[in-house]
């Protein structure tokens, strides 16, 4: 197990960065949100974030982010923590809390395409509930 940033990842999370995406969403910066953790897509988001948004200088994303680090301060605000937040990436969260994140995607369509998939399958499931 690889510690990053001083982030020793246990339990629901697998990096700094998948912990702060979380945190990110559930703070309503994501982009888009959709599902329920009990359904077999779970809840997720779409979130894309660039250079700009992340930058010290924007000050909404540097409260958020230091309100994250006061909750792990064994991670350290850094040019490096803040770019692997950029990119766009879907988070998703399952019954058992676990989250997820896939990323590499290389425009807002795809990312929007991925999005809708999880959107067709978590709505076809809500409508069997």
């Amino acid at each position: 197990m690889a510690v990053e940033h001083g982030y020793l990842p246990l339990g629901k999370y697998s990096s700094a960065r998948d912990d702060i995406l979380h945190y990110m969403c559930m703070s309503d910066w994501a982009n888009y949100s959709d599902g329920n953790s009990e359904a077999p897509t779970g809840y997720f988001w779409a979130i894309a974030n660039t250079p700009e948004d992340v930058q010290t200088s924007n000050t909404e994303f540097s409260s958020l982010l230091e309100e994250w680090l006061k909750d792990n301060p064994e991670v350290t605000d850094s040019p490096a923590l803040r770019a692997e937040l950029v990119g766009r990436f879907i988070v998703i969260e399952n019954s058992q809390g676990f989250v997820s994140v896939a990323s590499g995607y290389a425009s807002d369509e795809e990312l929007q395409m991925a999005y809708q998939q999880l959107e067709d399958e978590y709505s076809a499931w809500d409508e069997e509930e």
